[in-house]
This record gives C-alpha cells, structure tokens and sequence, in this order.
C-alpha cells in the first residue's frame, strides 16, 4: 500500500512529466508564457514548464526519463497510470510501461485503453501504421507493447486494491485475421 506521502512525490511526477512531452509552451516568448501561466506560479505545472524552459525542451526529458528509471515499484506505477487523462500524451504512458517494473495488469489496460482495433481495422496492426496518421505516436507505443509482450518483457503479480481497468471489446474474434496477431498476453 503506497503511503500518501509517496502517492503525492508520484502525483508531482506526473504533472511534470505532462511537460516533457509538450512543446507549446516552449517554444513561447517568455511574455506571452508569463500571461498564459499567470496566477498558475503554485502549480506543480508550471514548475515543470519553467523548468523546461530553462534548461531545454531534451534535457527536460531525460531529466523526467531518469526519474521514472528509479521507479521499482510495479504498484507505483500502476497507481500512476490507473487515472491518467490519455490526452496529455503518450510521453508518460511510454515512461510507465517500458520501465521493468510495469505488470502485466498495468499494461493490458494501457494497451486496450490506447485502442489497438482502431490499428488493426485500418493498417493490420499498430506498426503498419501510416507514417501520417495523426494518431502514429500511439501506434508506435502499442508496437512496442506488444514487442515487449512477446519478448515476456512485463512483470507479474501486481497486487492492486484499487479497481482494474479492462477495456478490450467483448467481441473481437481473435481466431481470425488480423487480431490473430494480438499477443495472447494482451487477451
């Protein structure tokens, strides 16, 4: 059980790693950010953008990736990705699952949550994804999921209190072309 010391050092992580993957306000003149952020100088956000900004949009990133590296808790993880909102972008899902820690449990949600039919109706998988797809950054996560997947990559035995999250569709036939392809794990 993750004390809510811990719970808030993770919240914080969270808020600035939605930054890392976020190039609109670093790419701002500095006036036109101190209006956008006005009033906002207490939030964890903000911080993070400062922080950006100050030492580079790449550094910021790796600063954020070295932080989700000392993660070894399959249950932070978890915790981190159980209510997060999907449209600040797919840096910090791919930070959760491709760490060593990340369950099997945390990445079958994120995986049916990131909507692999959608791939699989329109390309015949996530990595045969057109380049122009809007939607690529998502495709390529769920490549990598499901190459991980295969390669026994995620760990088992997650001890979870709170509710699971399953959002594969009841009625895809996994017998047939193409979701035959889906890794068994994933099912």
């Amino acid at each position: 059980m993750l004390s809510d010391n811990r719970k808030k050092q993770l919240d914080i992580l969270l808020e600035r790693a939605s930054c890392a993957g976020d190039e609109y306000y670093f790419d701002m003149e500095q006036d036109e950010f101190d209006e956008e952020m006005a009033g906002a100088e207490d939030e964890e956000f903000y911080k993070g953008y400062c922080r950006q900004r100050e030492i580079g949009f790449d550094a910021y990133q790796k600063e954020i990736v070295e932080q989700f590296t000392r993660i070894k808790s399959a249950e932070e993880l978890h915790y981190m990705i159980a209510d997060y909102n999907y449209d600040a972008g797919i840096f910090t899902v791919e930070q959760i699952v491709m760490n060593p820690a990340c369950d099997i449990v945390t990445a079958k949600m994120v995986y049916w949550l990131c909507q692999p039919s959608y791939y699989y109706d329109n390309y015949g998988g996530p990595s045969k994804c057109a380049e122009e797809d809007v939607n690529r950054d998502t495709a390529l996560l769920l490549a990598k999921l499901e190459a991980k997947a295969l390669a026994n990559g995620f760990q088992t035995g997650l001890e979870w209190a709170g509710e699971l999250v399953d959002e594969q569709p009841k009625d895809l036939d996994f017998n047939k072309e193409p979701y035959c392809q889906v890794p068994e794990i994933f099912r």
